[in-house]
């Protein structure tokens, strides 16, 4: 197989077509594959072992790294205009090189030990790429998705966590999934809640840990509440009644890693 990169110029080309495709969830989960941007993060990848299907990449990518890791594989490798990968990300100043790699779930029964942090409905991908990045900096296992999330694949996801997503295993599963895992877990639970009063600086966050975090608007199911050992919540004195996801998954994993120090 000819491994030299393909010049393309056209939007009309296949590959191009293909590759804008990929916008769509459904496109996305019917390869199996997402869009990495940016050749720091499409190398990080390549380095945690992430599998490359297809490198897009501009004149001003240079003689990056990733051009050759491309050639040493079967990956797709495609030299186009700064407009096409314009059009394909669809970002104005997009950067000049792109990855598409192949999707990677963790099992369910894999999630042992450490620090993991399960997000129960999440639905911002700003957010789960935020929390990712957070989980990375505290140096957590993974992230297990619970019941109907947004798609932790998506552009939105993987730029927000800033190639945190290479680094941190990712997990999903049903809720009735994850009750019968909980009974084998070898660890705490805590879960945050603002049907308690325990505050979540004074909670034991020996390892091994699960950190359960409900939904943007509903907060944990009563089911999801009931698998945690301690129900936890971050005072409020100022006139705000909730905060966001990402900001309050930081908190908590912060407090976590303090309390390991």
């Amino acid at each position: 197989m000819d491994q030299n990169p393909k010049t393309i110029t056209s939007a009309a080309n296949p590959a191009v077509k293909r590759l804008k495709a990929l916008d769509l969830k459904k496109n996305r989960d019917a390869e199996g594959v997402f869009m990495v941007e940016g050749a720091r993060h499409v190398n990080e990848a390549l380095g945690a072992g992430w599998q490359l299907d297809t490198l897009a990449f501009s004149g001003r990518a240079g003689d990056d790294p990733a051009i050759a890791a491309a050639a040493k594989t079967h990956a797709a490798s495609y030299e186009v205009t700064d407009e096409l990968l314009s059009r394909i990300t669809g970002r104005d100043n997009a950067q000049p090189l792109i990855g598409i790699f192949r999707q990677r779930w963790a099992d369910l029964k894999d999630v042992q030990g450490g620090l993991w942090v399960a997000l129960e409905g999440i639905r911002d991908p700003g957010n789960l790429g935020t929390i990712l990045r957070s989980a990375d900096a505290v140096k957590a296992e993974g992230v297990i998705l619970v019941g109907q999330t947004c798609d932790a694949f998506s552009p939105e996801a993987v730029r927000a966590s800033m190639g945190s997503f290479s680094r941190v295993k990712l997990a999903k599963a049903s809720l009735p999934d994850v009750q019968k895992w909980r009974s084998g877990w070898k660890g705490r639970v805590v879960g945050t809640h603002l049907d308690t009063k325990t505050d979540y600086r004074k909670a034991d966050y020996a390892l091994p840990l699960l950190l359960v975090m409900g939904s943007e608007q509903a907060g944990l199911s009563p089911e999801m509440a009931r698998l945690c050992d301690t129900l936890v919540k971050i005072p409020m004195p100022g006139g705000a009644e909730s905060l966001n996801l990402a900001v309050s998954t930081g908190i908590m994993l912060y407090e976590i890693c303090r309390s390991r120090i």
